[in-house]
């Protein structure tokens, strides 16, 4: 199955058909794969959540609510996480991406054998 069919499908499933049209991203299933990706770019530059926070200009309860969805980024504020963890957008959006499936691919494990 492709990559793209996976994630419509988990998207699909995920959301209930009347809320699909019109609902706020911020309900989106999808955000956990946005939280978590802007972990794992902290873990793989090897940083406590203090020390990233320091790189930010934050402090650790700041990177805590980003890494939990509590606080949402825009695009200044992503481009600001990547540089911290010395990599680019490009990356990051390659790391989301790549975290998408494999939360797509967790929540529907496919046919048992």
């Amino acid at each position: 199955m492709a990559k793209s069919v996976m994630v419509a499908e988990w998207i699909k499933a995920s959301v209930p058909k009347r809320v699909r049209r019109g609902r706020k991203s911020l309900y989106r299933p999808e955000n956990k794969a946005v939280w978590a990706s802007f972990r794992q770019l902290r873990l793989a530059a090897k940083l406590s959540q203090e020390d990233f926070g320091t790189r930010l200009g934050r402090n650790q309860s700041f990177v805590s609510a980003v890494e939990t969805g509590v606080v949402r980024l825009d695009a200044l504020q992503i481009r600001d996480w990547c540089q911290a963890a010395g990599v680019t957008m490009d990356v990051w959006l390659k790391v989301f991406e790549s975290t998408l499936l494999m939360h797509a691919a967790l929540d529907n494990p496919g046919p048992q054998r």
